[in-house]
């Protein structure tokens, strides 16, 4: 059995000004049994590479890379870890103190291919606690039909920051999955694709366990990119479900929507949004 409960994996690419809230929000877990590994992904200012300085203690430690972006970051860190479940975040966002004992005790009960993901708070970039109005999406799967939702809703009515999951370690490290490194976004929505076809068992809490920190000049901002990482993922796993015919034209279905409708109504939405506030005001 593994000493270590929960392995925290933290990739930080120039997050020194946020590096603090993350970890601090893993410090103050009601569960203490876990291992902090901060990947510095070739962080460039030296705020952030001293920050990390201070945080190579015992129980938190620093491995330092060239940068090669979010997946090849989480990637070291799952090789790195020594725990029984696996915890992402991102070195700008923070977890609920309580989050492991609660998704843990879930975790406990069932089989070592498991998982738990709970609800979330998208909020602003300088207060955690005050929602970002727009930015909210339910996480919340509606069947036990979890591919074809992930294909479907994902980005129209379901998402789920990586945050919100806890993971037995044992669905990466003894299936050999990964986050594809060659993928320029959409690596965690590819990566939770091929985890959900393993058929895991799946436990949801409905409380905010995690807050997503909204940043105005986000890489989420620029429609374009996002665009093209989506497509990039959506027809890799094209290839990947060609023989399974209900899955295959789910996602030709998903390319059409994000190549020609995805903008008309994100554009519709600001719209609505700006006249809103401009009623309010």
């Amino acid at each position: 059995m593994n000493k270590i409960i929960v392995s925290v994996i933290i990739p930080c690419f120039n997050h020194g000004k946020f590096i603090d809230d993350a970890v601090n929000s893993v410090l103050n877990q009601t569960c203490q049994d876990f291992e902090i590994i901060i990947i510095n992904d070739g962080s460039t200012d030296d705020f952030t590479v001293s920050k990390l300085m201070y945080f190579d203690k015992p129980k938190t430690r620093v491995i330092h890379t060239a940068n090669r972006g979010l997946a090849a970051a989480r990637n070291e860190g799952i090789k790195a870890s020594s725990g029984r479940y696996l915890q992402f975040l991102d070195a700008d966002d923070v977890i609920s103190e309580d989050k492991f004992t609660i998704q843990i005790r879930q975790l406990e009960k069932g089989s070592k291919y498991s998982l738990s993901y709970s609800d979330y708070l998208p909020a602003t970039e300088t207060d955690l606690t005050i929602a970002v109005p727009g930015r909210y999406l339910n996480p919340r799967f509606y069947s036990e039909q979890y591919l074809k939702e992930l294909i479907s809703a994902w980005e129209k009515g379901l998402s789920i920051p990586v945050h919100c999951f806890l993971f037995s370690t044992a669905l990466f490290k003894e299936n050999n999955i990964w986050f594809d490194e060659t993928l320029v976004n959409h690596e965690d929505w590819d990566c939770w694709m091929k985890i959900f076809s393993l058929h895991p068992e799946v436990y949801y809490t409905d409380q905010k366990l995690a807050t997503y920190r909204i940043h105005d000049n986000a890489m989420c901002a620029d429609r374009h990119a996002m665009k093209r990482g989506h497509l990039q993922a959506l027809n890799k796993q094209r290839r990947m479900f060609k023989n399974n015919k209900t899955l295959y034209f789910l996602i030709l279905k998903k390319i059409i929507w994000v190549k020609y409708i995805q903008e008309i109504e994100l554009n519709i939405g600001s719209i609505i949004r700006s006249l809103n506030k401009q009623t309010k005001s």
